[in-house]
């Protein structure tokens, strides 16, 4: 079953101030998400709605962080952090992941997406 608005907020209560998040808002990127991860229910071994929300809060994430000009969280994993003199450190990209992999990899959101999908989706399996 497809993630609704309300399965939004429940699932992640940062989302929950339908000022700043409006239903209208949330609902553009659920589209998005669902256009991304397709309408078979069944590929996504009853996990469906999880991936779709996450991928939606991933969306809403880099779409709000894009919209206030903060391009940080469009880089990679943050590896390591320092406070005192302000330094960020990336993680470097493993050479077996996508572009795609590295965008959804880019939040905690995102990353939950691509847990799930990495246990419900194979890839072409080739046998001799």
């Amino acid at each position: 079953m497809a993630c609704t608005v309300s399965d939004f907020r429940t699932r992640l209560p940062e989302y929950s101030d339908n000022t700043e998040y409006p239903d209208p808002r949330i609902q553009l990127f659920l589209d998005d998400a669902a256009e991304d991860i397709g309408s078979d229910e069944n590929r996504w071994c009853g996990k469906y709605n999880r991936a779709h929300c996450y991928l939606g809060a991933h969306l809403l994430l880099k779409g709000t962080a894009t919209e206030v000009g903060d391009t940080s969280s469009s880089s990679g994993s943050i590896s390591s952090k320092s406070a005192g003199g302000v330094s960020v450190g990336r993680a470097v990209v493993a050479k077996d992941r996508s572009d795609l992999d590295d965008f959804y990899a880019s939040t905690s959101y995102g990353q939950q997406f691509l847990s799930i999908r990495n246990t419900c989706l194979v890839g072409v399996l080739i046998a001799n």
